[in-house]
């Protein structure tokens, strides 16, 4: 069964360079390794030295390596619908160059990227699948995709599907408006299905989360609130890797860094993850470098373990009451909110909202408490 490593954190931290040297690792201990580059800004190519392209390009000895292209994409997975877009938008008076932009929604390059993960995860291609995701933001984003997806498809789709096979040949000679084809709507439906699949692979211990940051101020602080909105969203996150410490001896001008780094390390703590810590380099890190930092990173560990073995969410019962667990760092109980309506629960924070969807045995329950403990939030239904 595939390992999938996903590599998070904010811009600028070093984590095509960390996912980079993780895969190398992986491959060195003989794994069929396969890291791809979510990030529109791709890098990987620059980090390995080796030009890749959207297909799996073989850098080294049981190590690959592929840059999503959206185009390519776009002709495998979008077209059918990008043509309905298209014709949609200059039916409403749009001029085409817009009609054309407008039809490819945002955030296709993540969507894309969770195709990737479905297609070599079912063809079991690979021992191990690494993401270089893009920044954090984006990452939220792509992790959230199924969620937004299920919600639209369980509300709208099956209603908008039979309503148009009845409304289309009445409606069409008389309203200058082009409706779905059962083409595109059966896409887009296809879509969906694949997308909820993938969700179920994200969920699974064959998957895990590690945030790269630096010992930063500011860095650890959207780290924490990376940390618990992927717990959040049921996604677990096995490892911190702290990038760019400034070793003791560095001169006299990097005293007060020091410093303050080793100060931060004592905060990153509270995350209670595993912490690796990679060394700031005198030089950029790419090529060859990459083989130094993969032996600094892991040592004698195996990259590919899973570091935490608990999951982000859990069910269980207590007496008459089950309980929805979900880990839930750093969040405070005045920026919680919290509802059941129908077959969803809402959690929202301060920044984030979800929408979960609850079994069976939870559905017929209500909700009676809630409370934070330990970095968990309980949910006590009977």
């Amino acid at each position: 069964m595939t390992r999938i490593i996903l590599f998070t954190g904010k811009g600028g931290v070093g984590k095509t360079t960390i996912a980079s040297a993780t895969a190398l690792k992986c491959s060195q201990l003989g794994y069929k390794t396969l890291i791809i580059s979510s990030d529109p800004a791709h890098s990987l190519s620059d980090s390995f030295n080796t030009q890749l392209s959207y297909k799996p390009t073989k850098i080294d000895e049981n190590l690959y390596g592929m840059e999503v292209n959206i185009e390519k994409e776009i002709e495998r997975h979008w077209e059918v619908i990008k043509n309905y877009l298209s014709i949609f938008f200059k039916s409403q008076g749009i001029n085409d160059v817009v009609a054309e932009e407008l039809a490819i929604f945002p955030g296709f390059d993540e969507l894309a990227t969770l195709l990737h993960i479905l297609e070599f995860y079912e063809n079991n291609n690979f021992d191990v699948l690494i993401l270089d995701c893009a920044p954090t933001g984006e990452t939220l984003r792509l992790l959230s995709v199924p969620e937004v997806a299920r919600w639209y498809m369980n509300r709208f789709f099956g209603i908008e599907k039979k309503l148009l096979k009845i409304v289309r040949p009445i409606a069409e000679p008389i309203i200058d408006l082009p409706l779905p084809s059962d083409e595109v709507l059966d896409k887009v439906q296809e879509l969906y299905f694949k997308i909820a699949k993938v969700k179920e692979i994200l969920e699974s211990e064959n998957t895990t989360i590690r945030i790269v940051m630096n010992a930063e101020k500011m860095v650890i602080k959207e780290s924490e609130r990376a940390f618990t909105y992927l717990s959040l969203f049921g996604y677990t996150t096995d490892a911190i890797i702290v990038n760019k410490l400034f070793p003791r001896g560095a001169g006299k001008y990097l005293e007060r860094w020091i410093d303050l780094q080793k100060r931060y390390l004592e905060e990153i703590k509270s995350f209670g993850l595993p912490i690796f810590k990679v060394k700031f380099r005198e030089s950029e890190v790419y090529g060859q470098l990459l083989y130094d930092v993969a032996d600094e990173l892991y040592d004698k560990v195996d990259p590919s373990d899973r570091f935490v073995k608990e999951r982000a969410m859990n069910i269980y019962k207590d007496g008459d009451n089950f309980i929805l667990s979900i880990k839930a760092p750093s969040i405070k109980k005045e920026e919680l909110k919290l509802f059941k309506r129908g077959e969803e629960l809402i959690i929202s924070t301060q920044y984030w909202r979800r929408i979960l969807f609850l079994p069976q045995s939870l559905l017929i329950r209500d909700v009676v408490r809630a409370k934070l403990e330990d970095g968990w939030l309980k949910i006590y239904f009977n």
